[in-house]
């Protein structure tokens, strides 16, 4: 068993949930036994993803078995539980949404798996795959400690391997230049076997002695190569390619491979280190994700703290412009009032209990918003602005409670009607996250120009 991650992560959330999906494969051939989804919800995995604006707005991949590894029912439904709490420790069906579809089309079992990178409660970022020696130190331990713990082989990577990328491996397009690196480095292992290249320099020479081929940067594990007749240069990775490879080494493993079993001392060893990574990252989510965070309303009252007293050049006050700006800033509390209906209305709708005093509370925090704002006005331009961006974000913080308590109802919903009624209202109080996201914009753009002119003064 393997975990392998997928050079993606860019698209809208279709994209991924559809090849999971696909009566085809990669290839657009048929597969012989169609995709099964066992955890998550595709229809609320899509709508996760849109809503991100970042680059970079989920993580996908797969936890592949051998051929001859047959897991049950109820392991890989135990596979599923161990992976969530590897890469989000401490956080649960509130916190992060994922999706997992098993496929058995190539004759081997497969549990592919997509992540929104995003933390419901907060809207921050949250990565389950993030850069870093760590993060792939904590799949490999994941790895090692779940082979052994179901009796399966070690994965023994092959040091004089190429490593590919998805759009060479799977994309038809990228079938030529993974030919022609395939062939460049056939005859590059082989020289190194017959002891004839024992450096990585010694490499790049060869490669343009024997094939013309140009050396156009040198990486720290890569190097780019432009063959004769193309216009763009390819990256050559693998064990070969990086700066500080020992090809005696590699040599000796390639030879001397490891046992495909752990020791008793290397199982707690990995295991150990598991649990230490696994600790670390569930510290980090839990300031992250799960510490309250300090009040707006003492945090605007630091904000406007007066500071030392300074004689200023008294300047007319411009209301034509004050007035504009405010009819703005009223345009947009206007959004926020009709977004805040929308999302009370189907919160309405849910069929679950709601404390009577959450109004009260609500206003107890609009009342101490009210005084941070009262005890400066000496630019009403300014805290006009501030007031806005506040009152957008305290809505927001309204909605994004009702979307994770509405993707809870999601997960634990005991009939498909309620599923499907509770996947409605997620997507509809997405869809008015995304209309006060915008207004947020526009009333920070507002405190920002405010901001700016009363400096110039």
């Amino acid at each position: 068993m393997i975990v392998r991650i997928f050079n993606s992560g860019t698209s809208g959330g279709e994209s991924p949930v559809r090849y999971l999906l696909s009566g085809t494969d990669h290839a657009g051939q048929k597969r012989f036994v169609d995709p099964e989804v066992l955890s998550g919800s595709p229809d609320l995995t899509i709508a996760a993803i849109n809503t991100i604006t970042r680059k970079h707005k989920y993580v996908s991949g797969a936890i592949a078995f051998r051929d001859q590894e047959q897991p049950s029912r109820e392991q890989i439904m135990n596979i599923i539980g161990r992976f969530k709490e590897t890469v989000c420790p401490g956080l649960d069906a509130r916190h992060y949404n994922s999706l997992f579809v098993l496929h058995r089309d190539k004759g081997n079992t497969e549990i592919h798996f997509v992540v929104p990178s995003l933390e419901l409660t907060t809207g921050r970022r949250l990565s389950i795959h993030p850069p870093g020696p760590r993060n792939i130190a904590l799949y490999d331990a994941f790895t090692k400690v779940t082979n052994h713990e179901f009796g399966y082989d070690q994965v023994i990577p092959d040091p004089l391997k190429l490593a590919l990328s998805d759009f060479e491996r799977k994309v038809p397009e990228g079938q030529r230049d993974r030919s022609n690196k395939l062939h460049l480095h056939k005859h590059l292992a082989r020289a190194i076997r017959r002891g004839e290249i024992t450096t990585r320099d010694q490499l790049c020479e060869h490669l343009e002695e024997q094939f013309g081929v140009t050396i156009t940067r040198k990486g720290a594990d890569y190097i780019s190569v432009k063959f004769p007749g193309s216009q763009k240069a390819k990256r050559m990775r693998g064990p070969l390619y990086r700066a500080d490879a020992d090809y005696a080494q590699l040599l000796e493993q390639y030879r001397r491979p490891p046992p495909a079993k752990l020791t008793d001392t290397e199982y707690h060893q990995h295991k150990s280190m598991l649990a230490e990574l696994v600790a670390e990252r569930k510290q980090f989510f839990a300031a992250a994700y799960l510490q309250p965070r300090q009040l707006r309303a003492h945090k605007a009252r630091v904000a406007l703290r007066p500071s030392a007293m300074r004689h200023r050049p008294s300047t007319p006050h411009n209301y034509k412009e004050t007035k504009t700006m405010h009819l703005e800033l009223n345009a947009i509390k206007r959004i926020v009032s009709d977004s805040l209906s929308v999302a009370r209305q189907i919160r309405a709708e849910r069929p679950v209990f709601t404390p009577a005093h959450r109004g009260a509370v609500a206003g107890r925090i609009r009342h101490l918003r009210d005084q941070a704002y009262q005890s400066s006005k000496s630019d009403l331009s300014e805290y006009a602005a501030m007031d806005t961006v506040h009152e957008v974000e305290g809505a927001l913080g309204e909605i994004e409670s009702d979307i994770s308590a509405a993707t809870a109802d999601v997960n634990h919903a005991k009939t498909p009607e309620q599923r499907r009624k509770a996947e409605e209202r997620v997507s509809k109080l997405i869809a008015q996250k995304n209309r006060l996201l915008q207004q947020l914009a526009q009333a920070k753009l507002r405190q920002i120009n405010a901001s700016a002119k009363r400096q110039r003064i």
